[in-house]
């Protein structure tokens, strides 16, 4: 997990093999399943724009695979953290929010932006199958773009506000969906006050 914190804190993001096949397979085959809802629009003015053109699932069952790999996933992490001192959050890191994404071929994805404030501490999302780009990048006009890693099983960290006590939030973007893909993302949200 060392070599992880450094990776985000140098570059803001990184891509690490993380599940077995069985589990990522698993995992797809239950996205496969869900209903999904599109994410298509355009938000954002002037200098600011984002696109969007995949799918989404965001009522995700309490119960059931996700919810347990939820969980464990959650317990792998307080486990490698625990040993990291001083510890890299500002708060407890709480995964508790889960989000399935679709995106096919064809489609837009995502271009250039940063995830919201609201999302703090990690961003961690999981591919599970599929063929598309992810890259992070240093501003909404994708400059000095670099390539992450989308291999089904491998999961992508993004460093959110409260990781070594900043609020730097990367870019990101997903482009070049060669086959249906399906990740799953795992944040942080706190209430907005």
């Amino acid at each position: 997990m060392a070599a992880v914190l450094a990776a985000l804190s140098r570059d803001g993001a990184v891509s690490v093999p993380l599940l077995a096949q069985s589990a990522t397979v698993s995992l797809a085959a239950a996205a496969e399943r869900c209903s999904y809802q599109p994410e298509v629009k355009t938000v954002g003015a002037a200098d600011r724009i984002v696109k969007t053109e995949y799918s989404a699932c965001e009522q995700v069952s309490d119960v059931g695979l996700y919810a347990e790999f939820q969980q464990a996933f959650q317990a792998l992490l307080d486990e490698s953290f625990q040993k990291i001192d001083p510890y890299p959050f500002s708060s407890k890191l709480a995964l508790n929010s889960l989000v399935l994404q679709r995106y096919e071929p064809g489609q837009l994805g995502i271009t250039p932006h940063r995830d919201s404030s609201g999302a703090v501490n990690l961003i961690a999302i999981v591919n599970l199958s599929g063929v598309a780009e992810f890259y992070r990048c240093d501003d909404r006009q994708g400059a000095h773009a670099v390539q992450l890693d989308t291999t089904p099983g491998n999961v992508i960290f993004l460093r959110a506000p409260g990781f070594l006590s900043t609020v730097v939030r990367p870019f990101h973007f997903v482009t070049g969906i060669r086959s249906i893909r399906y990740s799953l993302g795992l944040r942080q949200r706190v209430e907005s006050l």
